[in-house]
């Protein structure tokens, strides 16, 4: 496979990745992921030809440390065998996102589904982008099942709601690079204020 080579590069510390999913229908849980690593290519401030996000899984946080231990079992992200969720779009123009959802491929597991997510863009310019995405993804279209038997009060739902907000800095890496050096984002990020 041909490395893909990136000239953005997601500063963690700036961006969010939060969710909303129902609990026992009446309620609702929040949550976010607090570790992922993300990058993309861009040409001209115009075309993304490429963007890539991975979610280390076992950074979820919901609130209640038993429900984030079962969500690791092997019926739901089995982050022993699969540690990351995987997001990437191809040839997205940044003038037209308004105009319709982006197809993004999402994979978590072994299962690759096309989602569309609205895309926004707060800021751009030649040294950083801000994006906010929104968007659903329904659980079992990933196989995704809650851990049985069920203890009261720790259920989640099958749709989960997605705001998140990436602010990336322009640096070099490749996607086969992403996490492989934890200050990656946050050397990025110091780099791009000393200009």
């Amino acid at each position: 496979m041909d490395t893909k080579v990136c000239n953005y590069v997601l500063c963690s510390e700036r961006s969010q990745i939060n969710f909303t999913i129902s609990h026992f229908v009446l309620s609702k849980v929040s949550g976010h992921f607090s570790r992922f690593f993300g990058c993309a290519l861009i040409s001209e401030m115009e075309s993304v030809d490429y963007a890539f996000l991975k979610i280390d899984v076992t950074s979820i946080r919901t609130g209640n440390s038993i429900r984030d231990r079962n969500l690791m079992k092997r019926s739901y992200f089995n982050s022993s065998e699969y540690r990351y969720i995987e997001c990437e779009v191809k040839d997205l123009d940044l003038k037209k996102t308004l105009d319709h959802p982006v197809d993004f491929h999402v994979r978590i597991k072994e299962m690759e589904e096309v989602i569309p997510f609205n895309v926004f863009v707060i800021s751009a310019n030649s040294d950083m982008i801000n994006l906010r995405i929104t968007g659903k993804i329904k659980t079992q279209d990933f196989g995704l099942k809650w851990p049985s038997p069920i203890k009261a009060g720790l259920m989640v739902g099958s749709e989960a709601n997605l705001s998140i907000f990436l602010s990336l800095f322009r640096g070099q890496t490749t996607i086969e690079n992403l996490g492989n050096n934890p200050s990656q984002s946050s050397s990025v990020h110091v780099a791009s204020h000393r200009k």
